[in-house]
């Protein structure tokens, strides 16, 4: 009797302990204050680093915002750039092979304020601003925006740049190279070669194993496709996979991974009959088609995929919505693991709305963790999982973790208006191919005689501007390509040499006169 006393005690106890681990996920972050995730890594410290936008109103996005939490999901510090009278937000956060942080968005503090540069970031250890390149365009009246930053082996980063200022109908793909220091090298403008595509999309960028570029998002031509580019290191493009399957048309693809040299998967919608559909496509590394599956099977009245990770050699993560209704309204968003072949093994549903998670990562101890942004009370706010294998919510660690070791002192919350420094007309960035012209001139800074020397060409001419756009002199470059000039009574100030050749405009270079 004594034992079953205790027994029917202790029972009570145990359901309220396993209550208490389990009702601890998920975690919300930025109650009542709007927000949307974009970014989520594991850090270097077992903690997850977000990345996010807030809104300050419904019509354009105010602060790019950074989260830090513990292993169990819970606050550590945080950090909001902008002062909210420009629009900005953040659509990447991620670590360097030295932990510092590096961002990709937008900015409307040198444009139009409800307009955008794209802009690229770097912090260090501590949170704190190491550079910051914006890419301007004057005249822009476009939503321009970094939409991914990757860290390249030799220290130096690729970007993905959404839309090109007012070229937008025909720029809206292209890939800037900077040096360790956020200075832009190069710039190479994608889809250009195929008159056909319109209304290009990219989502997703990574690094392929033998070091290309994939770019992964939508394109219209003849309708829409799932569309994917492929680059060498130098951003010229080596295929281009409109999605053609004639049983998924439409669509887009959100994110992409390689599992084995050479073989790629992505996750996104397709449009199968009149509704699109949560997908898994796979594809070559010479842009063949090889096989997609409709997750959910075709009986969907909508749907898609976002993220999507890899758990092992035959199990991804994948996250989506779905909708059986007609009513765009209605909808559910769920996680699944998935075999390679896009059959679903276990899936767990998250929230009654019509958006998939955000993101998924897979931990250092072989968890999962999701992030998304729901609206249940009608304010947006980001939703926080972390789940085993079997998609159950994951229990509480106890044991102490050391973070943020590689500052020297605690991070504190706190907001930067942020002041970038490197602050770059988008239109002077030379192509690779013309980064590859050579062009000096010295001495520079000058003041008595000017040299001029590139490669030697038969049709060369340059074009002198003052710092006020004005064209202060044009000159034909002798065969040889080396010219001087006397510009002894020229003012002193700032001036762009313009290199044409044929016509054809190749790359610029800065000069002081003094």
């Amino acid at each position: 009797m004594k034992n079953l006393q205790r027994i029917i005690i202790l029972v009570p106890f145990i359901v309220c302990q396993f209550m208490l681990k389990a009702q601890h996920w998920p975690v919300i972050i930025g109650d009542n204050i709007s927000t949307t995730n974009a970014s989520l890594i594991e850090d270097y410290d077992k903690g997850y680093l977000l990345g996010n936008w807030n809104y300050k109103t419904p019509a354009y996005t105010n602060y790019g915002w950074i989260v830090k939490t513990n292993i169990n999901g819970d606050l550590l510090w945080d950090k909001t750039f902008g002062d909210g009278e420009y629009s900005m937000y953040f659509s990447d956060v991620n670590r360097t092979v030295n932990n510092e942080i590096i961002i990709s968005g937008a900015i409307g503090k040198y444009d139009n304020i409800y307009d955008q540069d794209p802009l690229f970031l770097k912090l260090n250890v501590c949170g704190e601003v190491e550079w910051c390149t914006v890419l301007h365009k004057e005249g822009s009246t476009g939503d321009d925006s970094g939409t991914r930053i990757v860290e390249l082996p030799d220290g130096g980063y690729i970007g993905l740049i959404k839309y090109y200022g007012a070229q937008y109908q025909t720029i809206r793909i292209s890939l800037v190279r900077m040096d360790a220091y956020g200075e832009p090298l190069w710039i190479q403008h994608l889809a250009q070669g195929d008159t056909t595509i319109f209304n290009e999309e990219a989502y997703d960028l990574i690094v392929t194993s033998d070091y290309n570029y994939l770019v992964a998002g939508r394109c219209y031509s003849s309708g829409g496709h799932p569309f994917f580019i492929m680059t060498n290191p130098q951003g010229n493009e080596i295929w281009d996979l409109k999605w053609n399957n004639q049983n998924v048309q439409g669509g887009n693809v959100d994110r992409v991974i390689e599992k084995n040299n050479g073989i790629f998967y992505a996750s996104g919608g397709g449009k199968y009959g009149f509704y699109t559909h949560p997908v898994l496509f796979k594809f070559d590394g010479d842009g063949r088609e090889l096989y997609y599956r409709l997750l959910l099977g075709d009986s969907l009245r909508g749907g898609g995929a976002v993220p999507l990770t890899m758990l092992s050699d035959t199990t991804f993560a994948i996250g989506y919505s779905w909708r059986t209704s007609s009513n765009p309204n209605d909808g559910n968003s769920e996680i699944a693991t998935i075999d390679t072949l896009g059959n679903v093994i276990d899936h767990r549903w998250l929230q009654e709305e019509n958006r998939p998670p955000s993101n998924i990562i897979k931990t250092f101890d072989g968890k999962i963790v999701v992030a998304g942004h729901y609206a249940p009370d009608g304010n947006i706010d980001i939703f926080l999982w972390k789940v085993n294998n079997r998609l159950e919510d994951d229990s509480l660690y106890t044991r102490a973790f050391v973070y943020d070791s590689l500052c020297s002192y605690p991070i504190t919350s706190d907001t930067i208006d942020l002041s970038c420094g490197v602050h770059v007309d988008i239109d002077e960035i030379p192509t690779k191919e013309a980064y590859d012209h050579p062009l000096v001139v010295f001495p520079n800074p000058a003041s008595h005689i000017l040299n001029i020397e590139t490669k030697p060409y038969v049709d060369q001419r340059v074009e002198i501007m003052s710092s006020s756009g004005i064209t202060f002199q044009k000159v034909n470059l002798p065969d040889s390509g080396q010219l001087t000039l006397d510009i002894s009574t020229w003012p002193h100030g700032l001036y762009l040499l313009c290199l044409f050749e044929e016509d054809r405009y190749v790359r610029s270079v800065k000069f002081l006169v003094n």
